[in-house]
């Protein structure tokens, strides 16, 4: 009796690693598989250096001064913060973004020049309007600087542009 039993054991354990082995197997395979066929990703190309578009930059105003006269206008000293929003690089010509400043007494115009990653911005701008002014700025226009003219016949030609510094 003992024999049989095992017997019975020895083949009862067989079955069951043979089971293991054949699920292991197919469960290995399927995952080759899956790798195999899935699809590899590569990111799409950045897209090529154009002039930006109004809507690609945001303009905020941070005031860093008021002063107001007893019932009468106040005069707010403000600073424009730009933040380009925009997914393509910028070009390698210099452009100017064109833009009004309002919630004062008028809209007063303004622009700053954009030349590789660097913005000229001018700060501590004066503004005047009445108390309590909220001031924003509405983007009007973005226009790629001319470049400049060529040198007449005969001059020496103008020096290159230096490299920036790391």
């Amino acid at each position: 009796m003992t024999f049989r039993k095992l017997l019975a054991a020895l083949a009862i354990f067989g079955v069951l690693a043979s089971g293991v082995g054949i699920a292991s197997l197919v469960l290995v395979a399927r995952s080759d598989e899956q790798q195999a066929s899935a699809p590899r990703r590569t990111p799409p190309a950045p897209p090529p250096p154009s002039v930006p578009t109004v809507k690609e930059f945001l303009i905020g105003v941070t005031v860093t001064n008021q002063a107001c006269q007893p019932n009468g206008p106040c005069v707010y000293t403000y600073t424009i913060e730009p933040k380009y929003v925009g997914l393509h690089p910028f070009p390698e010509t210099p452009f100017s973004v064109e833009y009004e400043v309002t919630g004062g007494t008028a809209p007063q115009p303004g622009k700053f020049t954009v030349q590789g990653e660097k913005a000229e911005i001018f700060k501590d701008v004066q503004i005047e309007g009445p108390p309590g002014a909220r001031l924003s700025v509405n983007v009007l226009r973005v226009v790629e600087e001319p470049p400049p003219p060529p040198p007449p016949p005969g001059a020496p030609p103008a020096p290159a542009p230096a490299a920036p510094q790391p």
